[in-house]
């Protein structure tokens, strides 16, 4: 996961002018970043936290930013804004590692009997899942039934959706959470085939639950970067089971349990496991 000198390799890459720069170099956190993720600012606001901390901790992005002189600089936040989120929380992740901390203890309920499960894990080992380079990083949707247009008197089922950067993913931590679902596909839209304006939040809440689920499946099957799900296996009835590692964070926070299953569109094109 992280180099000599530091480096990492992107999942996605910095688009800039239709080109995609993955090579990063970073530097551990210090007491300033632990001081400037607890200030006011940025507290209530998880996404904001990460924009800040890789402003501070990204030192150089091969083809983008030169080396920085002082390494306790800031780089511009366009260009931490501007990276996809699968991005940002693969770096806070080598943040993590590289300071000295890349272990999180699970302590999970097993869902079939209740019983208290333990187990410790090294989130260098995580798997990886790199987009392709010459794949735009977006994509097509058919919907069960589509949006509705008043103009038309039809449904558009044929959607392009694009995944999310920083500054969306700002936003939406500072909405209602029941709220980040409508606002994350609305977001994202970027064509709707038949249609002459995009869909807001407001379209995508009318939208069927079979519409939304189809959203839903869609990122699932391509979800890129870290898979932070891992196996554990209850030592008192022996079910397996997954949880979702909280990789972003920098404590055991936000554990959820599911019954496992095989993780679908690791072999499509768009998407390679890292090596």
């Amino acid at each position: 996961m992280i180099t000599d000198n530091n480096k990492v390799i992107l999942p996605i890459g910095v688009e800039v002018d239709g080109v995609r720069y993955r090579e990063v170099t970073l530097d551990e956190m210090t007491g300033i970043d632990e001081e400037n993720l607890s200030s006011r600012k940025v507290r209530n606001n998880g996404a904001k936290a990460i924009t800040l901390l890789l402003r501070r901790c990204i030192q150089s992005i091969t083809g983008v930013i030169e080396t920085k002189r002082d390494p306790l600089s800031l780089i511009d936040d366009r260009i931490v804004r501007n990276m996809f989120v699968a991005d940002r929380d693969f770096l806070v992740l080598c943040i993590r590692a590289l300071s000295g901390n890349p272990e999180v203890l699970l302590t999970p309920e097993c869902p079939a009997c209740g019983s208290s499960c333990e187990r410790m894990i090294d989130v260098r080992e995580l798997d990886v899942y790199e987009w392709e380079d010459d794949v735009p990083v977006e994509l097509k949707i058919e919907l069960p039934r589509g949006f509705y247009s008043k103009t038309t008197s039809k449904y558009h089922k044929d959607v392009v959706w694009q995944f999310p950067k920083g500054l969306g993913q700002e936003r939406i931590a500072s909405m209602p959470q029941n709220e980040a679902g409508t606002n994350l596909i609305a977001l994202g839209l970027k064509e709707v085939e038949g249609l002459e304006t995009l869909p807001m939040p407001d379209d995508v809440r009318k939208l069927s639950v079979r519409d939304r689920n189809a959203f839903a499946q869609a990122i699932l099957e391509n979800a890129v970067g870290v898979d932070n799900k891992v196996d554990i296996d209850c030592p008192n009835c022996g079910n397996e089971f997954e949880v979702e590692v909280n990789t972003v964070g920098f404590s055991n926070l936000g554990q959820q349990q599911t019954q496992k299953e095989s993780k679908p569109g690791m072999s499509g094109r768009k998407l390679r496991k890292r090596r």
